[in-house]
């Protein structure tokens, strides 16, 4: 299993509220239409938000190839451009178990 966790950091001019539900809104869209995506959860930061980035996306899929259909999907490249208007720094990894 591929384990895909972003963070971002919101820009200060903007509504934290609202650029997070618009983020969950953009995210959560994608099940049903990406097939690969397997679990997914967007999470807002609740501590240290001096150090800490303000929300991040985790997501699973089966394998690299499921990761790459997601990461490649137009619907997912228009909600990521979308989120890129509202932060001011990302950060990613992608891990795998062998949990199924």
């Amino acid at each position: 299993m591929i384990h895909h966790l972003v963070s971002w950091k919101l820009r200060d001019d903007v509504d934290r509220a609202e650029s997070i539900a618009r983020t969950r809104e953009l995210l959560m869209g994608l099940v049903g239409i990406v097939d690969s995506i397997r679990t997914i959860a967007v999470i807002e930061n609740v501590a240290f938000p001096e150090v800490n980035h303000d929300l991040a996306v985790l997501a699973t899929f089966d394998d690299v190839a499921g990761l790459e259909a997601f990461a490649s999907n137009p619907i997912h490249r228009a909600a990521a451009g979308e989120i890129h208007t509202f932060i001011t720094e990302r950060g990613g990894i992608d891990w795998e178990t062998l949990d199924a």
